[in-house]
């Protein structure tokens, strides 16, 4: 059971669950946000997840799932459960919207041949078919409305109502073609209806002239509606004929009515689920929103997670064109309490929430934003003290409500438990907080509770430095720019920088001396150990990313390296065939002109020893040329890792030869002028800035590029090349590579800006081209297209010049 009961608000689950309700499509998929709950079964926790992996994965790789008519039915059910009431047209059309989508789906399912076994599993037990769709379809036409053919009796009476009212408007018509003429009518008024009778608009000062019934005057009372004498017979007999239609229209509707009564409790169940296919697509949508996957799980209590996001911050952060700064963290058996300090406003409360609620949401069947290699265990109950929890009604201060919680802590928290506190042991004076804090924490750790706490008091750091199953961690600062990192690191506690912090918001010195001195010479020293630490952590973090970064690049060099390796490899293959079947085809022209020599020796009656020697002489050669086509082979080329590039020192000068960051490409500079230079690729010239560019050692064999090079064929890609990519229903990993190829094939063609048609849908493909814009170099920025042009179903992206 989750602590305190207001948990989700103290984690922010409920925000996930509004953003959630914002994804359903209806009340049927957002009944089941009210059910959620925090669960420890491992299996069930497990079989959840797994549905929604498959359907994020479903969602990013498959045709549109059907996402149309989930109408919530469930009151017009209800009331065909009641004896002789009926079920009106646009309710019988809503049941059968909502039983075609579900058929869909099962339809949509059962063709991926068991591709998405969880999911295929929700209609286990269900027995669906279209009978009542096509019983509907046989009375109602596509748009909800009784067709005329219902039944033999309405289409026969349908068809008497036609032909009475055509008799009806002739009649009305001559009559009102000659009181027109007459000058009795309204001018710019005609035939009108009033209680379903057609009328005539007679002049108020002529109503006498016209014999007839008076159905209504307009607002000024200039104007009377007539109904003409001679049409109250005919009249009649189409009220006769519209109520036997009437008598007819509910025969039907009831008959259907009872028809679909038996069928009901099936139906609620392909309803019911309906909602929960509605509810789990809304999931996989919230997890792509947020980046989320699903980690390795175990049965067990424990967690590692790996680039873990607080996913709310991620969404704000993105919203903002902002960076978020992903954590590392791990809990197990031999370190199973972490203890965060560091400065305010450091980011140890995120991290704290952050593991919170990425826990709670697992275990509440939620994908979560952290890498998938990520291994996270099941906890039987989280227990969080975070923030304020003063109450005026029940006279507790805010220390009191923490102390609340700490006893409730150490009364049932156990091996299986997760604990989290925010700012352990404040709210009191810091001599007596920080050693209850202490003995509380050491409780904890008998219990062997999991937890994670952050403080800024010494001796709760100390604790956790000599006390076995406890691990100190801290929020790495930036010493020179006085601002945190918001970068999580394990192992050293570190310092409040309340001295440092106080100096930068601008508070007098002396004052702060004064402080240092009553602080105590051994507590400053160990603070100032604590400050030189964290220096040395952010010279050894940085050292980190670097390495991170070149590790990546010579990644992609090595692929780089091996995708051109095959391409040659598969290129001399190609050119090796082409070679064997020229050379056939010479040893096969050979032979006839051999044959064609003999025959003319022959037929000149050489002598027969020099006709042997000519044959045995061309027999060789053909022979040779048969043995080197035939026992070519290939010589692989052997796969050898590039060696480390040598930096080169030379100028960036004309002639030099240059290469555009980022890119693999060699070109020779033309022209420098200020700090823009003209490069040559090929046969494309382009204007660079001279930042961007790198001077690199001339390539074997380089010609000028003043005289043409031939073999790249820029000038064909240029006459050919499009400024607008469409990659409308394309699969993701097809599109990105599409894409990536056109934006660098625009780049080189000094393209300044193209149109990447992505459409609307589920905003998919657009996430995707709006994350690798923003990782592109060669990307200026990007936005959407004018709304009349296409709007965010358009990306425009404009180029670095």
């Amino acid at each position: 059971m989750p602590f305190p009961k207001n948990i989700e608000h103290k984690l922010g689950f409920d925000q996930v669950k509004e953003l959630l309700s914002a994804r359903c499509l209806s009340p049927m998929g957002q009944q089941y946000i009210d059910r959620i709950r925090f669960m420890n079964r491992f299996e069930l926790v497990e079989k959840m997840l797994q549905q929604s992996k498959e359907f994020k994965t479903l969602l990013l790789e498959e045709t549109p799932f059907p996402n149309e008519n989930y109408c919530d039915i469930g009151p017009w059910l209800n009331k065909a459960k009641i004896q002789e009431l009926w079920l009106l047209e646009q309710e019988l059309h809503q049941i059968r919207l909502a039983m075609q989508t579900f058929l869909h789906i099962v339809r949509f399912l059962r063709d991926r041949n068991g591709k998405y076994p969880q999911l295929e599993s929700l209609l286990e037990g269900l027995i669906y078919n279209d009978l009542i769709i096509r019983r509907v379809d046989r009375i109602l036409d596509q748009q909800g409305f009784l067709k005329p053919n219902a039944s033999p009796e309405l289409a026969k009476i349908s068809g008497k109502i036609n032909e009475k009212e055509t008799e009806i408007r002739k009649r009305i018509q001559r009559i009102f073609d000659k009181s027109m003429d007459l000058g009795y009518l309204a001018d710019n008024i005609g035939v009108s209806i009033r209680d379903g009778r057609l009328v005539l608009p007679v002049l108020a000062e002529h109503k006498r002239h016209i014999n007839g019934f008076v159905h209504d005057e307009s607002n000024t009372g200039q104007t009377v509606f007539i109904e003409p004498a001679e049409c109250f017979d005919m009249n009649n007999v189409l009220r006769e004929l519209q109520i036997a239609y009437r008598r007819e229209r509910e025969r039907i509707l009831l008959e259907i009515t009872d028809q679909i009564r038996p069928e009901i409790p099936e139906i609620e169940r392909n309803l019911q689920r309906l909602g929960l296919f509605d509810f789990i697509r809304a999931k996989a949508l919230v997890a792509i929103d947020m980046n989320a996957d699903l980690p390795i799980l175990s049965k067990h209590p424990g967690l590692v997670m790996y680039n873990a996001y607080h996913p709310l911050l991620r969404l704000s952060h993105d919203k903002a064109k902002q960076t978020t700064i992903p954590l590392s963290i791990e809990l197990n058996k031999e370190k199973h309490i972490v203890v965060i300090s560091g400065p305010n406003a450091g980011g140890k409360s995120v991290c704290l929430k952050t593991v919170g609620l990425l826990q709670y949401m697992l275990q509440c069947g939620f994908l979560i934003s952290c890498d998938s290699h990520s291994e996270i265990g099941m906890y039987k109950e989280i227990m969080v003290d975070i923030g304020d929890e003063q109450s005026i009604e029940n006279d507790l201060s805010t220390y009191s409500s923490h102390l609340l919680s700490m006893k409730s802590f150490c009364d049932f928290a156990d091996g299986k438990t997760l604990f989290l506190i925010d700012e352990f042991g404040t709210g009191t004076d810091p001599q007596f907080g920080g050693p209850l804090a202490e003995a509380i924490l050491q409780h904890l750790t008998q219990k062997h509770a999991h937890g994670i706490v952050t403080t800024h008091f010494s001796n709760l750091k100390n604790f956790a430095a000599i006390t076995k199953g406890l691990i100190n961690a801290s929020m790495l600062f930036d010493h020179e720019k006085m601002q945190p990192l918001y970068v999580l690191q394990l192992g050293k506690p570190g310092s409040s920088y309340a001295f440092e912090l106080a100096g930068k918001s601008g508070l007098s010195q002396h004052i702060i001396n004064y402080a240092k001195n009553k602080v105590g010479d051994k507590q400053r020293k160990v603070d100032d150990l604590l400050v030189e630490l964290e220096k040395e952590k952010k010279q050894v973090y940085d050292l980190q990313i670097r390495f991170s970064e070149k590790e990546t690049k010579t990644q992609k060099l090595l692929e780089q390296y091996e995708k051109l390796n095959e391409e040659l490899i598969n290129g001399k293959r190609a050119i090796i065939k082409q070679a064997k079947l020229e050379a056939l085809s010479i040893v096969s022209e050979a032979n006839s002109k051999v044959e064609a020599t003999i025959r003319e020796i022959k037929e000149k009656q050489a002598d027969s020893e020099v006709q042997r020697k000519a044959r045995t002489e061309i027999k060789t050669q053909i022979s040779e040329l048969k043995t080197f086509v035939e026992v070519s082979e290939i010589e692989e080329i052997p796969f050898r890792k590039p060696a480390k590039e040598e930096v080169f020192n030379g100028r960036l000068e004309v002639g030099a030869f240059v290469m555009v960051g980022g890119q693999t490409a060699i070109g020779q500079v033309l022209k420098l002028h200020k700090n823009k230079a003209v490069v040559a690729f090929g046969d494309l010239r382009t204007t660079v800035s001279v930042e961007k560019l790198e001077v690199v050692k001339p390539p074997a064999k380089a010609k000028p590029a003043y005289n043409t090079p031939k073999g790249i064929d820029i000038n064909e890609k240029m006459q050919h090349f499009k400024t607008e990519l469409n990659i409308i229903g394309t699969r993701g990993d097809d599109a990105m590579k599409q894409l990536k190829e056109y934006l660098d094939d625009a780049f080189l063609l000094g393209t300044k800006q193209v149109r990447i048609v992505h459409g609307k849908g589920y905003g998919i493909l657009r996430k995707l081209v709006r994350e690798y814009l923003k990782t592109s170099n060669l990307i200026a920025s990007y936005s959407d297209e004018h709304i009349e042009l296409g709007g965010d179903g358009v990306t425009m992206v404009y180029f670095k010049l």
